[in-house]
Order: structure tokens, then sequence, then C-alpha cells
């Protein structure tokens, strides 16, 4: 409440509204100083309470986290599978074409300690599997890479497109975005193309190639060593290659325990998979695979467009395209100072979206709406050319809205532009004809005001101008060339 009033007070008063820009001087009548004081005092209480808000709204939604963990673990535990302790670990595992000997007590000990680990969670990942191994397959064989590396997307994500590493790597195949870059998986405010299944592990399989071709110089084909370094890098193996002596993965020691693991945790997600029904004493529910279930549609854009009418055209919706596409965001826009407005938008580029299989396409508005996104710098964002003699804070004037915003939208760190920049903006600027004075040399804001016939007040309100005390009055900072509206 208190703070409504406060926003109601700042707009009964204020008639004028001061922000930065550059140099020449004016006097502005003098007994205005109070009351711009009051002003400034406002804004510093309000911008507080906004910190304030920031700060809640971080705390509920890290209570909001909390709540749907702790619902997940109580999901696990009222439906936790049932494991027979009767199953014994054989003696030998093949894996991607090597056997894996567990008669030394050492090397049972250390696959017997990870198999039970993921025993934990193979109440989510055994049913998940339907849904992505047909895809991993098909990719995979198409790249004569071992099948067994499906189960490395087990152990790297647990087939959630949806996972994050506390280092950053994303997606079910969990490429940091750097590396991401070099495999054509755009990451932006708008998408991040390393939760794309299909995309994603088409990066996984060229990624697996080059790291085969890179190690088969240093002397190596091992499938176990070219796996490994999908999470150490080729370079690192090869590093121990060199040191060690050895060119096979049993004939080394790896120096980050992490990858030493990585290996033989997919050993064990395949041995659990391959003794289902004795482990558990019956298989597991599948889900569908996704070729059962989407089709895959081509989408061209060359603007920022938000895909409401695409996704209507599909005979679909928004919220089951977003579902069925992990890897599109959903783009806050902040339109609003307390409530950010929640669009699905595309970026120029061409695409693969995932939609529902049972939905039913319009094929002439989707071709009318496909032509319509093939329009360039059009659609969600405007476009501004800066112009010699263009501020922020005149184009933030235009388009009705903040420096601030600008500086946000364009990754800008300073008021800096120059001519013939690219600005993107929010919607579209003013319709109504706006009336624009340049600064002469020798120009003020009283003779400027007095030329146009109106207020310097407002003079200064429109452009957002730099004020500051003189004595008892005020001096307004303006420079020959500069573009005042009016």
């Amino acid at each position: 409440m208190n703070f409504k009033i406060l926003m109601l007070s700042v707009f009964f008063i204020s008639g004028c509204s001061y922000f930065q820009t550059k140099t020449a001087t004016d006097n502005l009548s003098g007994n205005s100083l109070e009351h711009n004081v009051e002003i400034d005092s406002l804004r510093t209480i309000i911008a507080t309470k906004d910190n304030e808000l920031d700060s809640l709204n971080t705390i509920l939604e890290g209570l909001f986290l909390e709540i749907n963990s702790l619902k997940e673990e109580l999901e696990e535990a009222n439906s936790r599978v049932s494991v027979n302790d009767k199953f014994v670990i054989p003696d030998s595992i093949e894996f991607a074409g090597q056997m894996f000997n567990l008669k030394n007590d050492r090397i049972y000990a250390k696959f017997e300690e990870i198999y039970k680990q993921e025993l934990k969670n193979a109440r989510r990942f055994i049913p998940r599997s339907g849904i992505y191994f047909p895809v991993f397959d098909s990719v995979f064989s198409s790249y004569d890479i071992p099948l067994d590396v499906k189960y490395l997307a087990v152990a790297e994500s647990g087939l959630n497109s949806m996972a994050t590493s506390w280092a950053g790597a994303a997606g079910m195949w969990q490429f940091m975005k750097k590396t991401a870059k070099g495999y054509k998986l755009k990451v932006n405010d708008f998408i991040d193309e390393r939760r794309h299944v299909f995309k994603a592990t088409e990066g996984a399989a060229e990624y697996l190639i080059n790291a085969k071709n890179y190690l088969g110089n240093k002397g190596t084909d091992d499938w176990l060593l070219i796996f490994c370094s999908y999470n150490a890098g080729p370079g690192s193996i090869a590093k121990v290659m060199r040191e060690q002596g050895g060119t096979r993965f049993f004939d080394l020691i790896l120096r980050v325990d992490e990858t030493n693991r990585y290996v033989w945790r997919a050993v064990a997600i395949k041995l659990i998979f391959e003794n289902e029904e004795e482990i558990f004493g019956h298989k597991l529910p599948r889900e569908k695979s996704l070729y059962e279930t989407v089709r895959r549609e081509k989408l061209v854009l060359n603007g920022h467009y938000k895909i409401d009418d695409w996704a209507k055209a599909q005979g679909s919706a928004t919220g089951r395209i977003w579902e069925f596409n992990p890897w599109i965001k959903i783009y806050k826009r902040k339109l609003k100072k307390w409530s950010a407005i929640n669009d699905v938008v595309l970026p120029p580029g061409k695409y693969e979206v995932l939609v529902p299989v049972e939905s039913v396409k319009n094929e002439n508005k989707l071709a009318s709406i496909e032509k319509r996104y093939l329009k360039k710098n059009a659609g969600y964002f405007t476009h501004h050319i800066v112009k010699k003699g263009d501020t922020l804070s005149g184009i933030a004037a235009k388009y009705k809205t903040s420096v601030k915003r600008i500086k946000a939208l364009n990754k800008l760190h300073n008021n800096i532009i120059r001519p013939g920049q690219k600005l993107r903006l929010y919607g579209k600027a003013s319709t109504l004809k706006r009336k624009v004075y340049t600064v002469k040399s020798g120009d003020t804001i009283g003779k400027i005001a007095s030329k146009l016939g109106i207020t310097s007040s407002c003079l200064v309100k429109k452009n957002k101008l730099k004020v500051k005390n003189k004595g008892t009055g005020k001096l307004v900072i303006i420079y020959p060339g500069q573009k005042l509206y009016y």
C-alpha cells in the first residue's frame, strides 16, 4: 500500500524528469529545487523497494524449487522399484566390443559400488529410454559408432534434456556453450539447442568421430578411450597416453576420477538394462518413442517472431510446442516494471520443431505465416538505425521505452552509440508525428522554448535532459547538433 502511495505521489508531482546527456547551459526558473529534491528522494525509495521485491522473488523461486525437489523425492519413495538382492554380477561384461573382466577383487568392488548407485535411478531412466534410444540408435548407426554409446547419455544426464551441470554443461549430451558452437548448436536468449534431442545427438556423434580421428593420429582406435574423451577432452586423453605409455583403456589410470568412473557407469547401466527382468522381477514400462509421438517440421525465419500463430496453424498450441521442444526458452519481456511478459520467440535461423503427431495442420495458413516470417528486420523487435545527433534518451522517448531497457536488450555497457549502429527495441515508434529541433551554437533551453512556443520544463521532460544545480538556479545541458523532440 505504501508503495502504491509513493507511485501515485511521483505521478502527481512530476512535471519534469531529468536524465543524462552532454554540454551547453541555461538557467531554469529558480524555485523548483525543493520539488526536484523531493522527486529524487521518492525515486530513491522506489528503487530500494524495487530491489527488495527482486530479492523476495529470488527467495520465492528458491522455495518453489525446493518444494518441487521434495515432491520428486516423495514420488520416488512411493514408487521405488524392489530389487532382487540375489542377482549376481557376472565375471565379465562386453561393452563397445571389449570385455570388462570383473574377477579382480579391486575392480569388482569398484564396479559393484557404481552398479548399486545406478540402480537407485533406474526407475527414471529405464522408462525414458523408450523415448530416446530409438533416436540414438538411428543416429549413431549412421556414423558407424558402437551403439553402446547410448548408455553414456544415461550417465551424462539421466536422459533428461533439461539437465544442467555445476560447470554449465547442458542437455542430454551435456555440451558446454563453447563446444556447442563448434557443432552448430545455437545458445542465446531465445533458444538452447544443446537441449534439442536430434541436433544434440548429431553433435555428439560428430564430436566422437572427430575425437576418434584425433586419437587415431596419437596411436589408438580404442572406443573406450574415445568415449572417455567425451568427458575429459581428446587432448587430456592423449596427454595421459603420452605420460603413461599405454594406448588402451585398461592400460591407463585416467587422471580425473570422474572420467575414470564415466565409462564404468555406462557399463553398469548397460548391465541393468540387459538384466532388467532378473533384477526387478519384471520389465519396467517404456514411454513411447519420439518417432511415434511427434513429427519434425522445418521452420525458417529472417526476423524475431512469436510463434503463436504458427503453432495454431500446425493444429497445436504454443504451450504444447514448448513442451515438446525443451530447446525453446520462454523469453521474459519486461514491458511492465513489476511483471515480466512471457513470450515464446524464435530468432532468425533455420529450425526443426517437434510437433505433436496427432495435430492436424492448416496448409494454407502455414504458407501465409511462413511467408511472413521470411521478412527481414520484422517481427518481434523493431530496429532503429542510429543517426547523427541521436542519443539513447531521445531514442527511448521516441519508442516509449527506457535507456536501461535499450542497453540491456543490446548488451550496451555505456551510453555511447554511433551513426549507422542498429539497435533492437521493443514495439514500434510512436505513431504521433513528432517535431524535432536541432540545437545550434549559442542556443539555450530558454531561447529554444521561446522560439518553439513551449515551456522549458516540458522540453526538458520530453527529452530527459540532464539538469545541474547552479547557485539558486538550474543548468540544462545541451550541445550543438543535438536533436530535441517537442
